[in-house]
């Protein structure tokens, strides 16, 4: 994530990492051999950050990111949350949807006074956000881009309450500029010959209770919006990003890469993004539109800062919880270089990694590591009729090897 002139960024081992210089290098500003697996990190303001993952450890700092304080705050992996003060806030662990207004003391399920049963309708939390100590909001759907509607508390999480807003497609919540925002489409003419239109929105709101549209760089994103999005802004393409409020404070645009995600960051002239488990950054090239050529040739590196993360499994599958490859296995029987591999395994009702099959080009010794890695993957269960199921899956990635007797070739 980007903040001011830093980028941050957070993995394994409740690592958590920042860069002042455009992602080229990265001081780690606390880590636990032992410690959990992190999945989010976000700053409210200059002073005030919070970190969550496995294990339902949350963590929390007051002075801009310089020392963290752990917390166990949950019984579950959070898989997503937002606080607006270490006492006020909202975690989504893969059973529940709960806030707290005691720092975790006691955590209650979110029901709208004005829709107490809206689990029954919209059954994913795509969405958690916090303005203040205050404002909490949710944003909850039936899937990806489809009908939802958004769960919010003015009071800290005393009394919660729910907004539909008709015929809109949305994917996310977060927060910029002191407002709640949510971007995808909005379907014109739905009632005559056709069917309608779609339209790209950006939805705004300052207290969860008034929301309002607002026009979101339309030529850029088209009429199925922006994607990508966080409060520095939405990709709007596979070379360009654009600001939420209208494209008003920056555009620019920057090499293709295949792998867009919102675990992005901006610094300055550079942007990077998470990617297949490691961080590559790029220049940035602001523009006044995005019909601006790009000026020379320009590449994405990669930086220096560890992998945090693997390949996807190929094709539809589940979402990794701790599913990491490290960069480098050492061997005293293979050539030093680097090899690919494909891993394909079992993946059981609980989450866990079963039946491994390892295949490449792999030293006797460096394949016992990858297995025992391997085996201790997780992931969230898949379920089928609403039953978790054992799975088989397959991924595929690139190693290296390194023989200290037998140093590469150049």
């Amino acid at each position: 994530m980007g903040k001011g002139q830093y980028m941050w960024a957070a993995g394994e081992r409740e690592s958590i990492a920042v860069s002042a210089d455009g992602g080229r290098h990265w001081t780690l500003k606390h880590s636990d051999a032992g410690g959990a697996l992190l999945l989010v990190l976000h700053f409210v303001d200059d002073k005030f950050g919070y970190a969550a993952g496995t294990g339902g450890i949350v963590l929390f700092t007051q002075d801009g990111g310089d020392t963290w304080s752990a917390q166990k705050l949950a019984d579950a992996t959070i898989l997503q949350a937002a606080f607006g003060d270490t006492q006020h806030g909202v975690i989504r662990t893969m059973s529940a949807l709960q806030s707290t207004s005691d720092g975790g003391k006691t955590w209650h399920p979110i029901v709208p006074d004005n829709d107490s049963e809206w689990q029954k309708k919209f059954l994913y939390t795509d969405g958690l956000a916090a303005l203040d100590k205050n404002h909490l909001a949710v944003r909850v759907n039936e899937g990806e881009f489809s009908d939802g509607e958004y769960l919010w508390t003015a009071d800290g999480g005393a009394t919660w309450s729910a907004n539909y807003i008709p015929n809109v497609g949305v994917h996310g919540l977060i927060v910029a500029d002191g407002a709640y925002f949510s971007i995808g489409h909005e379907v014109l003419g739905k009632d005559k010959p056709g069917g309608g239109y779609g339209v790209a929105m950006s939805f705004r709101s300052h207290d969860g209770v008034q929301w309002e549209h607002v026009s979101m760089a339309n030529g850029a994103c088209k009429s199925e919006g922006c994607g990508g999005c966080t409060a520095q802004g939405c990709f709007a393409g596979p070379g360009a990003v654009v600001d939420l409020d209208n494209g008003k404070a920056w555009m620019a645009r920057f090499p293709p890469h295949e792998g867009l995600s919102n675990q992005w960051a901006r610094a300055g002239d550079s942007l990077c993004l998470l990617s297949m488990g490691a961080i590559e950054c790029t220049a940035a090239t602001v523009v006044q539109t995005l019909d601006t050529k790009d000026e020379g040739p320009i590449t994405w590196q990669s930086s220096s800062f560890p992998p945090l993360g693997a390949h996807p499994p190929q094709g539809s599958g589940p979402q990794c919880i701790r599913c990491r490859l490290a960069p480098m296995f050492v061997t005293k029987t293979g050539d030093s270089g680097a090899i690919d591999i494909q891993i394909h395994f079992t993946l059981e009702p609980s989450g866990q990694v079963d039946n491994v099959e390892i295949a490449g080009k792999v030293p006797p010794d460096v394949l016992s590591q990858l297995r025992a890695l391997t085996a201790g993957w997780l992931f969230e269960p898949v379920a089928e009729n609403g039953k978790p199921v054992a799975k088989k899956f397959g991924m595929q990635g690139k190693i290296m090897i390194l023989n200290p007797e037998k140093p590469a070739s150049r």
